[in-house]
């Protein structure tokens, strides 16, 4: 607290100060009393007043830094009522009686709001895990029965499949901690398995994957790798240009991490938007026009390789090429970072 802020808070006090003074000064010129001894009165009559509002000052000042000080040692801020000094004062007292149930108000709401949303979570992934079946059902059927027809509800079957399991990965992205196992993985295995899920997709797009030049491998959850790995190849796919349909896959060692790149020659991103390809729910000029982008795979990908450890940029340029790079630090130990 600063002494302007304190004037300004007992302006009303020092004003009723001032207006007594002049009263009682006015009745004792009246009694007679002498120029010299009102100005002696006034003087001793300053003097008590600045320092009762010095040491209330003084006071309340000292008291600030108590509170301020306990308040930053603290880990857990909303504590703050149940451990600090006891109150001072009366009103004191009624603030932290207050803030005591306004806390124990908030508590209660988000203990209230954590159990909705956990039931809700369970919820999903359970149906999620319920309607894996009959997808399963539908593309052993088509596997069963190959046709061009079968092929095509293969392929629109796998895209089912993949929305269906990024609505499970969006549902898991708060625990990502309390389900990984980081191991060794080979980036060209894993890439293979990519692109045989996606086979269907790709064949009935005409897609050429050049995925020969990956040798190296990494640590981290294979799981979270292959949903990652399949977001950026399915919008390789779903934004080709006019040119025959190319997607890249190349993996190169640069020192202290892997970089593995996925480059399609499709209708790229505009300079304008390229920042922005990270946020949730951004979809750009290239999802307004007929893609039915939701803005939120590569969302989910930025934020999964945040957690992971695992850097991710895109570079573009328009109607030439789309190149997304994730990048895995060289070592078997990777801290999972919590949700903010």
């Amino acid at each position: 607290m600063i002494i302007s802020d304190y004037v300004d808070e007992k302006k009303g006090t020092l004003l009723i100060c001032l207006a007594g003074g002049l009263f009682f000064s006015i009745l004792l010129v009246f009694f007679g009393v002498g120029r010299a001894e009102l100005i002696l009165l006034w003087i001793c009559y300053a003097c008590i007043v600045t320092g009762a509002l010095g040491f209330d000052y003084w006071k309340q000042r000292k008291r600030i830094g108590q509170l301020l000080s306990v308040f930053e040692s603290l880990n857990q801020k909303y504590l703050l009522a149940e451990i600090v000094d006891r109150p001072e004062s009366v009103l004191e007292q009624v603030y932290f009686r207050l803030v005591k149930e306004a806390f124990k108000s908030m508590t209660n709401e988000v203990a209230h709001a954590k159990r909705v949303n956990d039931e809700y979570r369970d919820y999903i992934e359970q149906w999620i895990h319920e309607i894996k079946v009959p997808i399963t059902g539908i593309q052993l059927i088509c596997e069963n029965n190959k046709s061009d027809i079968t092929r095509k509800i293969a392929a629109q079957t796998g895209l089912i499949e993949q929305d269906v399991e990024r609505v499970l990965f969006y549902a898991r992205l708060g625990s990502v901690e309390k389900d990984y196992l980081i191991r060794e993985i080979p980036l060209k295995d894993c890439v293979l398995d990519v692109l045989v899920r996606n086979k269907q997709f790709l064949i009935q797009n005409g897609v050429n994957v050049h995925a020969d030049a990956i040798y190296d491998s990494v640590y981290s959850d294979d799981k979270w790798v292959h949903f990652i790995l399949s977001q950026i190849l399915l919008n390789s796919i779903k934004y080709q240009g006019e040119r025959p349909p190319v997607i890249e896959i190349v993996s190169q060692d640069k020192g202290n991490y892997i970089a593995l790149s996925v480059t399609d020659h499709g209708i790229g991103i505009k300079p304008s938007e390229i920042g922005r390809v990270f946020d949730k729910g951004f979809v750009g000029s290239n999802g307004r026009t007929g893609n039915h982008a939701t803005g939120i795979g590569l969302y989910l990908c930025k934020q999964l390789c945040d957690k992971l450890g695992i850097g991710i940029e895109i570079a573009s340029e328009p109607n030439q090429y789309t190149t997304v790079t994730l990048y895995f630090p060289k070592n078997d130990y990777l801290k999972i970072k919590p949700l903010d």
